[in-house]
């Protein structure tokens, strides 16, 4: 919509029950390669921020379900991905994150431009002509989007700029470029299925019984609202703060219920934004094996909020402990969760109606790109 707005049904009573998945859904390494092959490998996968490589040479590598990629800024300032692997033996060309003038294989030398060009074979005769110098790492289809960092394997996508355009409509005023990284980390290991992981995120029933040590008493279930329904690409409901909790606001471009809200945002497959007045806090989720998972997550702030601030940094800190609670909180009940699926039950579980409709969402996104037929059939 124009004004940034999407309508909002409220929280409330359905005349019939959602069922969830089955629990085979989380333990059968079948269905986890297939979701690798049709969903991480046919979709849009973000993988961090932009603001964490912003000089030319700078990088950071990931991963697209368990395939290395790497992200690394340009001379022109535009960021490009490759697959992270030699094109001689295929061993892995960079770890973690830092920055090159070159790229330079630890096993043989094989050496590329930052622009993935092959410019260097050791001993070169020994190759003949199979080797040659318009030869280049196989780029991905790279976009950034807010300051998120956006990878495919496939170039013939639609972009996420179209796919999530109402809700960056929605996120106008809080200038989600423009917010510095001041926590980053690559790696949080979950014992649990991506998915598990990714539905604890979207929904918001949770909050209060699981997270007493941090955002339960803060912003709790009973203030939950739902955002809009049937978006193909993402979800967003919103956990506002009590009264008593609301934080101060130095955006003056927000409108009262961004400055009460805490908005939580999935971005199908593996995307979870959670953002107030001041933050946002983000993660990919990266399947290892069908019951463990890296979580790469990061804080960033608007520079708007530090520059208002009498202490910045003890502020921005008490919101990492803070997170940092809730993820431990969050990790153990995922936890729990997988090891109740391991009993294997065919009887699925229950949605709640309203406050875990995005879950059933989730599941719809996951039916398109599997070509399976849709598990809202599954009504009471």
């Amino acid at each position: 919509m124009d004004d940034g707005k999407m309508p909002k049904p409220q929280i409330g009573e359905t005349p019939a029950a959602l069922r969830g998945a089955k629990q085979s859904e989380y333990i059968t390494p079948q269905i986890f390669e297939q979701e690798l092959s049709d969903v991480f490998d046919n979709d849009w996968v973000m993988v961090g921020r932009q603001n964490s490589i912003l000089e030319p040479g700078s990088y950071m590598t990931a991963a697209i379900g368990k395939r290395p990629i790497v992200c690394i800024r340009q001379k022109d300032g535009s960021i490009k991905a490759f697959a992270n692997f030699c094109l001689h033996r295929y061993a892995k060309l960079l770890e973690g994150r830092g920055k090159v003038g070159r790229i330079v294989c630890p096993y043989h030398a094989w050496t590329y431009e930052m622009s993935g060009r092959l410019i260097g074979i050791a001993n070169p005769q020994g190759f003949g002509d199979a080797c040659k110098s318009e030869m280049g790492l196989r780029e991905l289809a790279c976009e950034v989007w807010l300051g998120f960092i956006f990878v495919a394997l496939r170039h013939d996508l639609p972009s996420m700029a179209s796919k999530l355009k109402p809700l960056a409509d929605h996120l106008a005023r809080y200038d989600l470029s423009s917010y510095e990284d001041r926590y980053v980390f690559d790696e949080e290991i979950w014992t649990g299925n991506w998915k598990l992981v990714y539905e604890n995120f979207v929904e918001c029933y949770h909050v209060t019984y699981a997270h007493k040590q941090s955002i339960g008493p803060t912003n709790p279930t009973r203030l939950a609202e739902l955002g809009p329904r049937g978006q193909q690409q993402f979800s967003v409901h919103y956990n506002p703060y009590r009264p008593e909790d609301l934080p101060e606001v130095h955006n003056e471009d927000l409108d009262e219920d961004e400055r009460r809200r805490l908005l939580v945002i999935g971005i199908y497959p593996n995307a979870l934004v959670a953002i107030d007045a001041n933050f946002v806090w983000w993660m990919t989720l990266e399947p290892q094996a069908v019951d463990r998972t890296n979580g790469r997550w990061g804080l960033s702030f608007t520079p708007k909020a530090m520059k208002g601030m009498k202490d910045p940094e003890a502020f921005a800190e008490k919101v990492r402990e803070v997170i940092h609670t809730a993820t431990l909180e969050d990790k153990r009940v995922v936890a729990w969760v997988q090891q109740g699926v391991q009993f294997n039950a065919a009887e699925p579980g229950y949605l709640h109606s309203t406050l875990e409709i995005y879950v059933d969402e989730f599941r719809q996104y996951l039916d398109r790109m599997m070509g399976r037929p849709t598990t809202t059939q599954q009504r009471d």
